[in-house]
């Protein structure tokens, strides 16, 4: 019985976690768009491409636990951590990261500087620079859509320069369950 409700909890969380699956495909994708682009295909450009569009949710943890560590939406994250409640954890995280508008790399200006250093990377022949960067844009684009049909709107952390002081969001009204 606990192995069944141990199996049961990590499909929950595996669940829970689409949205890091969906970024996964998207690295897939680039790979698959390079393949086709190169006239060649290399193993390492795939994982390149899948570590790549999973790079910029790092931000997400070194918010956690530097700059955004006083912010109520880290706490309840570090506390559900603490306590073991891995679905608790992954439904909230899942739920209310799109409230977490102070990450400092979710922003258009790092997107328009991604853009523009795979280019430059395209045209010096760095093709593992472009599979990289180019998956970071991928991810971010994909964010910058998935805002759109979450919230209904673009999300504010991408209108603006620099990092803000972490406020409370009294908007987002999540429970542990």
């Amino acid at each position: 019985m606990r192995y069944t409700r141990r199996i049961r909890g990590a499909g929950y969380i595996i669940w829970q976690s689409k949205h890091e699956l969906f970024h996964v495909l998207l690295g897939v994708v680039w790979a698959w768009i390079l393949r086709e682009a190169w006239g060649e295909f290399n193993l390492k450009w795939l994982f390149l491409s899948i570590f790549g569009s999973l790079l910029p949710d790092i931000d997400h943890l070194v918010y956690f636990f530097t700059y955004g560590r006083t912010n109520w939406y880290s706490k309840e994250v570090k506390q559900l951590l603490r306590s073991r409640e891995w679905r608790s954890a992954a439904k909230f995280i899942s739920h209310g990261h799109k409230y977490n508008t102070e990450l400092m790399s979710h922003n258009i200006y790092v997107v328009i500087f991604l853009i523009i250093s795979s280019f430059f990377c395209l045209i010096l022949g760095w093709r593992v620079w472009v599979v990289v960067i180019g998956a970071m844009v991928s991810h971010f684009f994909f964010d910058i859509i998935d805002d759109y049909f979450v919230l209904g709107h673009l999300n504010h952390n991408w209108k603006r320069r620099w990092r803000r002081k972490p406020k409370n969001n009294p908007d987002l009204n999540l429970e542990k369950s």
